[in-house]
């Protein structure tokens, strides 16, 4: 049985023109111990997926209009509020994008470690909260903890507040942890300090991780199965080597396409796809990449495509995903 299983899962915001589906029948699943990864560009709906399993949706706008969020068989999309806090943190926790403004900037960092503890555990003495907070900071490979305890966000630098906010997530020993974008601000080095702080992590406690980003080459580094949105919709659903090797959707092959190679040759452009995502009140009908995709047909137009698995390792939303297969087995052999 998944430890996560994300089904049909459809959010709604209301806006000024009415209710508004920003993410639409997105289904998934979470292996223990596994590490999946959400990509696409900014506004397919990766962010949103993450706060509807969290129930943390702003009110009174967000909801989830319908889908089922099972966690160890138990449906969170049906659990009460106070249920939905024991939840959160203790067996499901997440890295919020920009630690800047998910950390209180006017209270120290040691305080806001303890807060967790005071919280879920007000049994413990002050001086047991004080050893487990400086031992978050230890696991996570912040130098001299103890004077960083003392310290406020603003006297850290962006990849010692990641790690403050790893901490935080990591002080309950969740099952699953959700990453959202949490390398995106820092510069290659630390990122990669990051990445490989999340693997030994992964690798001492055994939970799964939902890493969410827009970049594909931290998927490749660091996941085991991608999903791939596109304006709200799962468009393709792989192992990261089928994925690579393969691609099915032509949005993933776009993406893909995009990335510079090692034997490019120097200063060729690179591939683009053509125009932009449509806004959430203009969306198509049919296929949401229709007006982006060069394969597209009336029928694209027309029809939204539905998910179909090619193999058992896949699934794709493409109504001419057999002909990109033949193009594929084309390019291979030639």
């Amino acid at each position: 049985m998944p430890l996560l299983s994300v089904r049909d899962l459809s959010t709604a915001f209301e806006t000024e023109t009415g209710l508004v589906t920003v993410v639409d029948h997105v289904s998934f699943e979470l292996e223990a111990g596994e590490t999946i990864g959400l990509v696409g560009e900014s506004g397919c709906g990766k962010s949103v997926t993450a706060l509807s399993i969290m129930g943390l949706l702003p009110r009174p706008s967000g909801r989830v209009k319908g889908g089922d969020v099972l966690f160890k068989d138990e449906n969170l999309t049906r659990a009460s509020p106070e249920r939905l806090r024991e939840v959160r943190g203790n067996r499901i926790a997440m890295i919020f994008q920009e630690p800047m403004t998910a950390l209180n900037p006017v209270q120290r960092i040691g305080r806001q470690l303890a807060e967790t503890y005071t919280l879920h555990e007000p049994e413990l003495k002050s001086s047991d909260v004080a050893e487990k907070t400086l031992g978050l900071l230890e696991q996570v490979g912040i130098p001299a903890p103890e004077s960083r305890l003392n310290d406020y966000p603003h006297q850290l630098s962006g990849g010692m507040r990641q790690r403050v906010m790893i901490a935080m997530a990591l002080a309950r020993h969740p099952d699953i942890l959700i990453a959202d974008e949490p390398t995106t601000a820092l510069d290659v080095t630390i990122q990669a300090q990051i990445l490989e702080l999340l693997r030994e992590l992964q690798r001492d406690t055994g939970m799964a991780i939902i890493f969410i980003t827009h970049d594909l080459g931290v998927i490749a580094e660091l996941c085991s199965r991608v999903v791939v949105m596109y304006a709200g919709r799962i468009a393709e659903q792989a192992t990261v080597k089928s994925l690579f090797e393969h691609p099915l959707h032509p949005y993933t092959r776009g993406l893909l396409g995009s990335i510079p190679r090692l034997e490019d040759e120097p200063k060729t452009l690179l591939t683009t796809i053509p125009g932009i995502v449509p806004g959430i009140e203009e969306l198509p009908d049919g296929c949401r990449f229709s007006n982006r995709c060069a394969y597209a047909t009336d029928q694209c137009h027309r029809e939204a495509p539905s998910l179909v698995a090619p193999s058992p390792e896949r699934t794709v939303a493409c109504h001419r995903w057999h002909e990109i297969i033949a193009e594929t087995t084309r390019e291979s052999s030639s």
